[in-house]
Order: structure tokens, then sequence, then C-alpha cells
């Protein structure tokens, strides 16, 4: 673990260990609250990355391959044929 990471982790549990026992819950409440924040604005900002890196291709507007046509080239037979 690098010495930031611990430094901030120290922190956060001075400042819990500071708390009065009877704000605890809502302390609690609030981390959660938090954490959830941060978690979704990372999945966000991972989404809009993927966005901007297919907005840069050269070829996105090319048309890919068909699964038909991959599963051909792989050797593999679909069934779509389905019993009832």
């Amino acid at each position: 673990m690098s010495a930031n990471i611990l430094t901030a982790k120290e922190r956060c549990i001075d400042i819990i260990e500071r708390f009065p026992q009877e704000r605890l819950n809502s302390l609690a409440d609030s981390l959660e609250v938090m954490f959830k924040m941060i978690d979704d604005a990372a999945d966000e900002a991972f989404c809009a990355a993927l966005v901007d890196r297919h907005e840069a291709r050269a070829d996105k507007y090319e048309q890919g391959i068909s699964i038909e046509d991959l599963a051909a080239e792989l050797g593999i037979t679909l069934d779509t044929k389905h019993e009832d």
C-alpha cells in the first residue's frame, strides 16, 4: 500500500474515532452515500471514456462482420432451428 493511501486511511480512522457515539449512525449513512456517489461517478467517467474512444476511431462507421460470417470463419456451425 502506498504511503498516500495509508495516510488517507489513517486520517479517515482518526476522524471516525473523534466522532461521538451518538453520531456514528449518521456518519456511517453519510459515508455509504458518498461511497455510492463516488462509485457512480467513476462508472460514468469510464463509460464517457469509452464513448470518446469510439468517437475518435476512424472506422467507427464501418460495418462490422455479422455473427454468421464470424462463425463461418471460425468453423462454427450456428443452429438457428429450435425444437419446441
